[in-house]
This record gives C-alpha cells, structure tokens and sequence, in this order.
C-alpha cells in the first residue's frame, strides 16, 4: 500500500459535524480496495452513479459501505440536502487534514483592507481531488486548515532586499538611440536587450483592473521542512499577501486560487494533472482579466511554471487575451536542485568523489529523517535539477522558455535569503537560468546582520511614543557587516542588469553564506549553548519586568496601555512573550511576510516594459560552484575572478546611483501592509562608469571594517585579503586600470 493509500486509510477519529459517538465497527478502516467487493457494489444500484465512481477510486476510505451516500448526477448544488453536503464536507475534510490529495481554495480577495490580518476566518471555496467536491465545490464559512498560533501575530519587519525593492531604483527608460541600436544588432543577430527598461508611464497600471491569484505549495515532513525552508506558510496566505500589496493599486477586482499538493508524496506531473482538474471548476474566474500573478515556494516551483504555461497557452478557451499581463514569484527555488555544504567536515582532505559522496549521503540521511519510503523516493529527485540535462531540469527549461518565449507580458521574479543553512543564493535565484524577463532578488534578515530588535537601544533606533502599532523607519547596517551587502549587491545588480559574466564568481562566494547557525533547527549544541547563555540575563530581567504585564486586548492594541507605549517596551515585551509564551504572541518576520517582496514582484512584472522582439530562455553551461570551498584551488580561482570582476566593473556605464550605506527597512504591525514608494529619477544614471568607480571604493572602503561571525564568512574574507594590500580605493583602482 503506498502513502497516498496508507494516509487515505488512516481512521480520520472525530467527524466535523457529528456530536454522538461512532460505532467501534464504523471506525475501522478497510485493509484494501478489496474491502468494497463486488456484491456490496451490486447492492448499490446496477446504475452506479458518477460519485460512485470516484468513491471506488479512493482506497480504503474509512465509510462503511451503508454510509456511501448516492447523490444524483444531475442534481444541482442548490438542491443539496444539508446531510449530502456534511457528508462531502467530511469527506474533502479527511483529505485535507491527511495531506493525501491537491486541492484548492478560492476566494474573493476584492473586499481586503491594507490593514486586515485575519486571513484564514474568511468565506470561500474548497475543491479537492479525489471527492464528490471535484463535482460540487463547497462553501466554508473559514479557511479549513487552522493556525498553529491562536494568540496575536505581530509583523516585525527588519530586513533588506538587494540589489534593490523596485526596479524603478535600478532601471530607467529606453533611450531611442538604444532602441535604434538594439534594431540594427537584431537584424544582424548580435546579442542585444539584455535587460528590460522601464515604461514610460509607471503609475496606475492596475487601477480598476481585474487580476486574478494563482498560488501553490507543496506539503514537506515536518522534519524536512525545518532542516531546510524552517518554515513555509500556506499557499491561502500567499495570496493574500499579495492581494494585500496589491490594493494598495486600486484594482477592481482580486480573486486568488490557492492550491495545496502532496509534493512529498506525489510528481510534479501528478499534481499538476490533479490541479488542472480542479481548476475547471473555476474557469469563469479567467474571462477577462487583466493580469493573472502566480506565486510558488521551492519545490512547488516547477509545478507552478508548468500550471502557468498551461493557462497561458489555453488562454483563448479560458476567456482572456494575449496582453494579459502574467507574473511568477517563486521563493527559493528549486529549480537548480540543492547540495550540503558542511565548513566543519570540508576540508582539504575531501580530496575523491567517494569523500564528497559520503557527506551528502550523510547529511541527506539527516534531511529525511522521520520521513518515510516514499516520500525520501519522491523528494530525493528534487536533487536531480541539479543536472540541467536531467529529465526534471528538461520538463521545466521547455515550460519556463514557453513562457518567456511567446508571452510578452510575461516576467518572473526570484527571491532567495541569503543567510541559510542549506542552499546557496545561486541555486534559488537559478542562476543559470538567463532572460531579460527574469529578476532575481536577495532577501537578508537584519537578525542575522548583528540587528538584535528585542534590545532596540543597542541598535540606535528613537524610543519614541506609539500612538497605535504602525511604525515604520529605517536601521543602519552594523559598519562591521556592511561589506558583504555592499559586495553582493553590487554582484546581483550587475547580473540584473544584463552581465551575466559575473554569475561564476556569485556561484563561488555564495557557498561561504552557508551555516547551520542561520536556522534554529540546524544549529550546533555548542552555539545552541552560547545563545542560551547570553539570553539568559535579559530573560530574568524582563521577566521581572513584564510578569504582570498581560497581552493586550484588540482594543488596547490600536490605543496601547502606558507601559507598552513606548517602541522600546513594546519590541521588549513582543519578544519576550514571542519566546515564553508563542501560544499568545508569534513575531512574524519571515520573507514570506515581507510586504516589501511583493511590492517588488509587483513592479517588476507591470513597470517594466517587454523587450522589442521575442528572446529564448538561455542555459549557462558554467560549473564554478566548487565541491570544497576550503580547497587552496578553489581559493585561487575565487581570488582571480574577483580581480576579473573588480576590472569589468569598473568599466560598467550608466549605473544608477543608489543609497549609501544602504539601511535596513524597519516596521512593526498587526494588520498593516507597509509599503515603501519609490520613484524613478533620470538624474541618478550618468553615460560614464563614474558611478562603477565610486562603488569599487565603497566596496574597498566597507571591507576594512569586515568582521563576520561565521566560519565561511571568516573563510571568505581571508581569501579576499588582497584588497589590504591597497592603502587607499585609489590604489586599488589604478592597480586594476594598469592590468
């Protein structure tokens, strides 16, 4: 019996709707299909009906025989009988709560405020896979999954995205002495347009348009999914972020479409066949939109590129046109696949493949733990689109170039963090994936950049007087940390911009980012150990401090009480209850709650204008991701590409001027979707490579005051030592001009 099967025998325990107890002999499950035999079937009725058939196809079910309920094919879902619709209810309920099957939910997300929270007490439409609901989709009063946290969610943001939140910071608008430029190189089949370029008119793009939300995400074991994401949130979620964003737009009308799929269990191209038979359900939803954004998390990825380039290619027969704008959000990505990276273990004598097989195996042994058979079978091939010319990298490199090939008004966007303890920057942003239409996005948590917000003096942060939890301001980046920000993101916007030639040295550094300091699943016991100590007095100081403090109420939370007034007592108090008591308060400060991520996205997919003729998706071949970044080799070869960046750099033009140092984005909520304005100004790109210079000595500058904490880092900055030869950016810049 598989895992589907297995989960879908399970004795579910409680009914949802019933209040007397069930017979012991109801409750037992059948061992196999066999249990329904073939005279059980004949008493049904020789006329089986359409939901007979689907019944037979669910395995083991825990019904009886006597309790299959016929319902009438051509019965309307009005004319349900409240018992009839109990009993789809619990059925769809039993798939759902055992993660055996997709389904989806569908809501209208028109009536959102900027400033509602309450995602999941809100009416919509649940269709799952497999139950009489595929036929008669079911009204919920609440999303049916329920929330791990019952108290208040406070949204802390302290995060920094690179190379910047907008393209209107980075991009500006096509001269026509470019335009005219590019026409000659086409015709004559050099490369050109290698980026996009803003529109000419960037504001109210989507005023009183129709949009429509695709989201999906995959189910992980919960160990698997700690080791490696920490956390994901539900695909509902997602959509609603995004729709929260988006209102701040004026669009008529929001609807979103969130579907869940057993990717631990399940293809890609099962689930996808199991969401394209729920979405004819919801097709009416597709006539006349006007944009349609979709957003997927790692391994949901490749199943959302291949569910857009199926909407997209049949969008006649859904009822929309060709201009449609179309976006994909994907959150660290799959796509390149994954690989360990363990600086205690890599070290020089990791000299044969048989060295560097036995820590993966090793490691992967630790990443499915708890996991079972099938699922380590179904999501160990994740690995596989490690190798571009594996079948898994194939099916999504033939849907991803469909896309950006024949959809103009097609863009996507990645966003990966870059403090992790399992994939590189490199292999979620998928790098070698290469087309204009394509930005890619780091995402860095302040916490992680020495910005501790539960001791907000140490962080030169106002103590001023919160009339209501909406603050927004802005943190310097410690001087310490400052050139690792400085240095990718001037990386990241170079590639952004069209120069690809510098992603073999971001594939060589973005390994020395990774530790299993950067995920509280992960980490050591001795750094375990040390955290615990150093929080120790600061738990028994406000312990003293807040014990007879309660949580406010939703009142007192728009009018605080005196003693949580202040921005200092507040951000004491959220975190101090956020780690005794996450029941009753739960900081939420992941990427995936960043309003800043969806605005990006956002901009990137209207504000930009498409390129003037038709480009297909480019493979690099390059293999510089290093199997050991402590090798002297390896060293030698990022030392070289470093000094080969420094030269190209400096000569780049036209690079826009940008902030400096750039600040981290500060903000405490409960139901507000901050969102930071930004504003194109032609003033900030000059025709010469004096903006290229000034960033090459920011970037020398920044590196003598560079003190990381974490052995890679550490690694990193003794390789790049050779910028403490120079005296001054000066000499580093006439050193490089003479070679």
């Amino acid at each position: 019996m598989s895992e589907v099967e297995s989960r879908q025998a399970s004795r579910w325990g409680l009914w949802w709707s019933r209040s007397e107890p069930i017979e012991e002999e109801e409750e037992v499950a059948p061992e196999s299909d066999d249990s329904y035999g073939e005279d059980e079937v004949d008493n049904i009725g020789s006329d089986a009906t359409w939901y007979q058939t689907i019944w037979n196809k669910v395995p083991g079910f825990p019904f009886r025989a006597n309790n299959l309920m016929l319902i009438d094919e051509n019965i309307r879902y009005s004319d349900l009988t409240e018992e009839q619709l109990q009993f789809l209810k619990d059925e769809s309920m039993q798939v759902i709560m055992r993660n055996c099957g997709s389904w989806c939910w569908v809501e209208n997300l028109s009536d959102i405020k900027i400033e509602d929270t309450d995602w999941i007490k809100r009416k919509g439409t649940v269709s799952v896979y497999g139950t009489g609901s595929v036929k008669y989709p079911l009204i919920f009063e609440n999303f049916p999954v329920e929330s791990e946290h019952v108290g208040y969610k406070i949204f802390i943001k302290n995060s920094l995205i690179l190379p910047s939140d907008s393209p209107l910071d980075i991009f500006h608008t096509q001269p026509w002495t470019t335009k005219f430029a590019n026409t000659i190189k086409e015709h004559y089949n050099f490369p050109n347009e290698k980026h996009l370029y803003l529109k000419n008119a960037t504001d109210s793009l989507l005023r009183e348009k129709k949009i429509l939300i695709v989201s999906v995400t995959g189910h992980l074991p919960e160990k698997y999914e700690k080791f490696s994401l920490e956390s994901q949130r539900h695909a509902q979620y997602l959509s609603f972020k995004l729709a929260q964003s988006l209102k701040h737009d004026s669009p008529s009308n929001i609807n979103a479409i969130s579907f869940t799929c057993p990717l631990d269990l399940e293809e890609t191209t099962t689930c996808f066949e199991q969401c394209t038979t729920l979405l004819k359900n919801f097709e009416d939803l597709f006539v006349d939109i006007d944009a349609v954004f979709f957003v997927g998390v790692y391994h949901s990825v490749p199943l959302v590129i291949k569910l857009a380039s199926h909407i997209l290619q049949n969008h006649s027969a859904l009822g929309f046109d060709e201009d449609v704008v179309a976006g994909i959000l994907a959150f660290e990505s799959n796509l390149e696949g994954y690989r360990f990276w363990d600086h205690s273990s890599d070290n020089n004598s990791m000299d044969t493949e048989q060295d560097y097989s036995k820590i993966q195996q090793s490691r992967e042994k630790q990443l499915f733990q708890g996991s079972s058979r099938q699922q380590q079978d179904n999501l160990i091939k994740i690995r596989n689109y490690r190798k571009l010319d594996s079948l898994e990298s194939l099916s999504v490199q033939q849907n991803f170039d469909w896309i950006l090939n024949n959809w103009k008004l097609s863009r996507v966007t990645f966003f990966g963090k870059l403090y992790d303890n399992f994939m590189t920057v490199t292999q979620k942003l998928a790098i070698d994936y290469t087309h204009p239409k394509i930005f890619r996005h780091i995402w860095c948590s302040g916490k992680y950049m020495g910005i501790d917000t539960k001791k907000p003096e140490e962080i030169e942060l106002p103590d001023i007087h919160l009339e209501s939890l909406k603050f927004d301001s802005e943190i310097k980046i410690p001087e310490n940390r400052l050139f690792e920000i400085i240095f990718l993101g001037n990386l990241l916007l170079a590639i952004n911009l069209g120069h690809t030639d510098f992603a073999p040295l971001l594939k060589l550094i973005s390994p020395f980012f990774i530790s299993r300091s950067y995920n509280e699943n992960t980490m050591s016991s001795n750094i375990k150990k040390q955290i615990q100590n150093e929080l120790r007095p600061w738990l028994m100081e406000m312990e003293l401090k807040w014990k007879t403090t309660e949580v406010p109420t939703d009142e007192q939370l728009n009018d605080l009480p005196e003693s949580l007034s202040t921005l200092y007592s507040f951000l004491q108090f959220t975190h101090f209850n956020n780690l005794k008591n996450p029941n009753l308060v739960k900081i939420q400060d992941d990427v995936y709650d960043d309003d800043e991520v969806y605005k990006c996205f956002i901009e990137n997919t209207i504000k930009t204008k498409s390129p003037i003729n038709k480009k297909h998706l480019q493979m690099s071949n390059d293999h510089s991701t290093p199997k050991s970044i402590l090798k002297t080799l390896n060293q030698y070869d990022l030392v070289w590409k470093f000094h080969e960046f420094l030269s190209d750099f400096m000569n780049l033009k036209n690079l826009p001027k940008q902030e400096y140092p750039p600040k981290v984005n500060f903000s405490i909520s409960t139901d507000y979707g901050f969102r930071n304005n930004s504003f194109t100004d032609p003033n900030n790109f000059e025709r010469n490579n004096k903006e290229s210079l000034a960033r090459i000595s920011k970037i020398w500058d920044s590196y003598q005051h560079w003190s990381p904490p974490t052995r890679g880092l550490k690694q990193l900055k003794e390789i790049l030592s050779v910028l403490l030869l120079y005296s001054d950016s000066q000499k580093l810049i006439k050193d490089i001009e003479r070679k």
